[in-house]
């Protein structure tokens, strides 16, 4: 029913709103994992002058770093396609919403198209008897004078 599509629509509505969220959560995480390897990396980089093992740990976190962000900018083009293919799902039931209401507005000019025609045809019926009714009791007005008038001529007679 158009009830249900409506509701099916506001429920896609707040699936749309809660992928942004979710996005927005993730784009922040993947910023925040950025920043952090950065600093990790900078901290590193500025004691690789004295080990060996610091550069080594200093490349090791720059490969989880960018891993970490290949992740997250993975898991980004995913939730933005869900986000894509949520708000389409949400433009078609709208889509939906909108015909089924151009549909019952048609069938409810049809009503009271009809309504109108019953109450026309109403009127046209009450005419239509009053008149019958009119002719009858002239009928019958003329019967009762030939009557009278046979009765007369028949008393004339005798």
């Amino acid at each position: 029913s158009g009830v249900d599509v409506v509701r099916a629509a506001l429920a896609e509505g707040l699936e749309v709103a809660e992928l942004r969220r979710r996005l927005e959560e993730e784009r922040a995480e993947a910023a925040r994992a950025a920043e952090e390897a950065a600093e990790h990396a900078a901290g590193l980089s500025a004691r690789a002058a004295a080990s060996e093992r610091a550069n080594e740990e200093a490349e090791a976190a720059l490969r989880r770093a960018s891993a970490a962000q290949q992740d997250a900018a993975e898991s980004l083009r995913r939730t933005e396609a869900d986000l894509r293919r949520t708000e389409a799902e949400l433009r078609r039931t709208e889509a939906e919403v909108r015909e089924r209401d151009a549909s019952l507005g048609a069938a409810e000019a049809t009503v009271r198209e009809a309504a109108a025609r019953a109450s026309s045809l109403e009127g046209s019926l009450e005419a239509a008897r009053r008149d019958a009714a009119a002719r009858a009791a002239a009928a019958q007005s003329q019967v009762a004078a030939a009557v009278a008038a046979a009765a007369a001529s028949d008393e004339a007679r005798r």
